[in-house]
């Protein structure tokens, strides 16, 4: 998916670094709902149809995903 998306687990100001998100700790999540965390952007190029699009790769990739779970 990410080569088709620019999402992140990290904080943004933590790029490229593998830890937990410190702004998702601070809001006193637990480790589990942080290690599921997709961080994505939306800036002042983001059109309408950027965002459908996310909308169906991410509902893509969830079926894909629950599918592997039930097999």
């Amino acid at each position: 998916m990410r080569d088709r998306l620019a999402i992140s687990t990290g904080a943004a100001c933590s790029s490229g670094v593998e830890t937990p998100s410190h702004v998702l700790q601070g809001l006193g999540l637990s480790s589990q709902v942080i290690d599921g965390a997709l961080r994505m952007g939306i800036g002042k190029f983001t059109t309408e149809s950027d965002i459908d699009r996310t909308a169906e790769i991410l509902g893509s990739e969830v079926r894909a995903i629950r599918a592997l779970m039930e097999a």
